[in-house]
């Protein structure tokens, strides 16, 4: 008899199972690391947006200050207008001054535009010199 006992106590095995505290504290970690993962992408569309939105803001700047070196016409002032289309939402500003030098003019034009609640803008800064027959410049970039 004492064989038949002894088989029994062996035949019992450990614990195998996950107990209920163990799993709480898995969901829970499981649960931080997928906050984070999320946090993370939503980050990197933030970013993705504002950088779409600033190479935009850039290539608008550039094509105004080829349209103004373009017409020659360079006199002191400002202007400025909106953009429509698929542009909509970036305004721009050109503001010429005149310089030490003569015919010599400082074009700068500035792009803006609303992030979210941040209003945001791109500036190009070039010189310009106006002869009879040409006109040179030098392009500048500015944040």
């Amino acid at each position: 008899m004492s064989k038949v006992k002894s088989q029994k106590s062996k035949v019992q095995s450990p614990k195998s199972a996950f107990s209920l505290i163990e799993t709480l504290v898995a969901v829970a970690i499981f649960s931080i690391a997928i906050v984070a993962v999320i946090e993370g992408m939503a980050t990197s569309s933030r970013n993705q947006a504002l950088i779409e939105n600033e190479s935009k803001a850039l290539m608008l700047a550039q094509n105004i200050m080829e349209e103004i070196e373009y017409v020659g016409d360079h006199h002191v002032g400002s202007d400025g207008g909106e953009f429509d289309g698929e542009n909509a939402g970036f305004e721009w500003t050109c503001e010429t001054t005149d310089t030490d030098y003569p015919g010599l003019f400082e074009v700068r034009v500035t792009v803006s535009w609303k992030e979210i609640e941040t209003q945001r803008d791109v500036q190009l800064v070039t010189y310009l010199r106006t002869t009879e027959n040409e006109t040179t410049s030098t392009l500048q970039m500015e944040y």
